[in-house]
């Protein structure tokens, strides 16, 4: 559904005088996998790496480039929908549960496996943590910093794309060097095990029956929390949100998709959805919620996916 989803909804090969004409690839895109279990910290970090080319095939059969820029506004979408269906593969092959976890108080909460102790989890946020310290640090510093003259360059108050960039700047500053030599699967998990037991404070019994006790808290979950998705609901609460997290309270199509899969995977608790309950989603909500505020003489504002939207 991931790829199916970028292909049929994202991506385009431009063409033409300025790339007015734009069509999908018949024959999808070319890309490579590369599956990674670990974080560079060496801590458990299961995550796909995906390499796209840039070279699509027309209809007649010819070779274009692909609308790059197309593709990196739909990342944070994108993203959205590969956590979800991580979550409900990996909960659906061995009878687990998602549940949120408030990380920073005042920002989403992230989905974890239920049962899963949270000393544990913190045990695996080396680089988490790491970045965190260093994020304080240069936020102190944004917040103090003079000009030659001794007056403040920036605001008192560190703003949200502020905030993004020096988060960015925290990661690579923080960021550890890839090991020369790589460790198979079997011996990360072995490592990980005694690693867990030794240094997370969590008991030996709980790590060496985890997936007993993580399937004991899904089963709770399922008979307390029942997979029933009120469109009407998500898409009040959809709007909302993204109208709050966006500057201006001014978004797009994607805005809103990228939140309705974030909602969806709350509500479902790692169960898989029905395909499109995404879409019903944003649909409702630009339907009852939302005022469109294109320009309708410009170009992309008469393209659905770049009408711009505030909320009613």
């Amino acid at each position: 559904m991931r790829r199916e989803w970028i292909e049929d909804e994202v991506v385009v090969i431009r063409y033409g005088t300025d790339g007015i004409c734009r069509a999908r690839p018949p024959g999808g895109l070319v890309a490579a996998r590369f599956r990674h279990y670990e974080a560079r910290s060496g801590m458990p970090l299961l995550h796909d790496h995906l390499l796209l080319s840039v070279k699509g095939q027309r209809l007649d059969g010819t070779w274009g480039s692909i609308h790059t820029t197309a593709l990196h506004e739909n990342t944070v979408a994108a993203s959205a929908l590969y956590k979800e269906l991580v979550a409900a593969e990996v909960c659906e092959e061995l009878g687990l549960a998602t549940e949120p976890r408030t990380v920073t108080p005042g920002r989403r909460p992230v989905m974890e496996i239920a049962g899963v102790p949270h000393e544990l989890i913190r045990w695996t946020a080396r680089r988490s943590n790491q970045i965190a310290t260093c994020l304080a640090e240069l936020e102190h510093e944004y917040v103090t910093a003079v000009d030659d003259i001794g007056e403040p360059k920036f605001l008192p108050v560190v703003s949200k794309r502020a905030r993004a960039k020096l988060e960015r700047i925290a990661a690579r500053k923080t960021r550890p060097p890839k090991k020369e030599k790589a460790r198979s699967l079997a011996q990360l998990r072995a490592d990980w095990k005694q690693s867990a037991i030794l240094t997370s404070g969590v008991a030996a019994s709980v790590i060496h029956y985890l997936l007993e006790h993580a399937r004991a808290a899904a089963a709770a979950i399922r008979a307390r929390v029942a997979a029933v998705v009120d469109v009407a609901l998500a898409a009040a609460d959809v709007a909302a949100t993204v109208f709050v997290m966006n500057e201006g309270g001014r978004f797009h199509r994607r805005h809103l998709l990228a939140e309705a899969r974030r909602h969806l995977t709350l509500v479902q608790r790692g169960r898989r959805r029905e395909p499109g309950l995404d879409d019903q989603v944003v649909a409702a909500a630009i339907s009852a919620h939302c005022l469109d505020i294109s320009e309708p003489k410009t170009v992309s504002g008469l393209e659905a996916g770049y009408r711009l939207y505030t909320a009613r």
